[in-house]
This record gives C-alpha cells, sequence and structure tokens, in this order.
C-alpha cells in the first residue's frame, strides 16, 4: 500500500500547490495523487472491492485535504462542477474502479467520493445536481458515472426538495 498516514497530518505548501481541482488539459493531480498513495495505478481494472484498511486510508487523505479543497472550492459552484468532473475523467480513465455499490463500506469509487464530499462539506448540492443535470459530451465517462451515482443523485434531490418544503411551512 502507499506511504504512511505520517506525512500526511500537516499538509505541506509544496503538496498543496499541486493541488488542482479545477480541470483542464485532463489535469486530475489531486486524485491521481490519492491514486498513487493507495497504489491505484491510472489504468488498471480494479476488479475488486478495496480493502476496509484501504478505505480508511482513502478517507484519511480526503480529510489531510479537505482544508485545502474547501478553501478553493467554497462558494464557488462552478470549480465544484469541475472537480466532480474531473472525479468523472479519472474514474473513467481507471475503468471506474469496482465495489459493490449497495453498502456505504464498499461502494464504487464515484459514489464513495462522492457521498465523501458531501459529507465532509466540500461539494455542495447545488453543484452535484448541476453537473447531474449537464449534458455535455466533452468529458469521457458521463453516462457510466451516471449510472453509478443516479441513485444518490436522486435521494440528495429529494432531500433538498423535502427540506425546502419544510422550509416553507
Amino acid at each position: 500500500m502507499g506511504r504512511s498516514m505520517k506525512g500526511l497530518k500537516a499538509v505541506d505548501s509544496a503538496t498543496t500547490n499541486k493541488v488542482k481541482l479545477n480541470y483542464s488539459s485532463k489535469d486530475t493531480n489531486f486524485l491521481q495523487y490519492i491514486s498513487h498513495e493507495m497504489s491505484i495505478a491510472e489504468g488498471d481494472d480494479q476488479l475488486s472491492a478495496p480493502s476496509k484498511e484501504q478505505l480508511d486510508q482513502e478517507k484519511q487523505l480526503l480529510l489531510a485535504f479537505k482544508p485545502v479543497m474547501q478553501k478553493f472550492l467554497h462558494d464557488h459552484v462552478d470549480l465544484q462542477v469541475s472537480a466532480l468532473y474531473a472525479l468523472q475523467v479519472h474514474c473513467n480513465n481507471n475503468g471506474f474502479p469496482k465495489g459493490k455499490c449497495y453498502d456505504i463500506s464498499d461502494l464504487c469509487m464515484l459514489l464513495r467520493y462522492f457521498v465523501n464530499f458531501y459529507d465532509m462539506e466540500i461539494i455542495e448540492e447545488e453543484a452535484f445536481l448541476a453537473w447531474k443535470e449537464d449534458i455535455t459530451q466533452e468529458f469521457p465517462g458521463k453516462g457510466k458515472a451516471l449510472f453509478q451515482v443516479n441513485q444518490w443523485l436522486t435521494w440528495l434531490e429529494t432531500a433538498e426538495e423535502e427540506e425546502s418544503d419544510e422550509e416553507a411551512d
């Protein structure tokens, strides 16, 4: 597996400068870094779901970068949508790493990241729904990505509508 978590307690400025969430010129450095740390090489076919240890490491890496991601993305829905497209392209380039997609601890990679980004308050509901509704052929893998996360996005949309109805009462 990747390097130890000791070095991740403080994200140094050199690493921070390398984090690029805005998708341009096929730049998914942040996601490539986490994949590298998890020993998931670009282009590998992930035939089995990750172990609990790998899932824990993945979540710790996301938590380590949470302050950086929030700083860059807070109140910038357009950048949040770009981050979702970067994640989509990254998953597409890696054959959409597997999971069973029915248990939170065993979700496919794309859905795990969507849930984590939402739970960690990195990506707002508005950005997820804008990504869902945006129809573009510019970024490969949208159909498969939607298939993997559609049920969760439907839940998110429904939860947002219910919240709006409660506020109106």
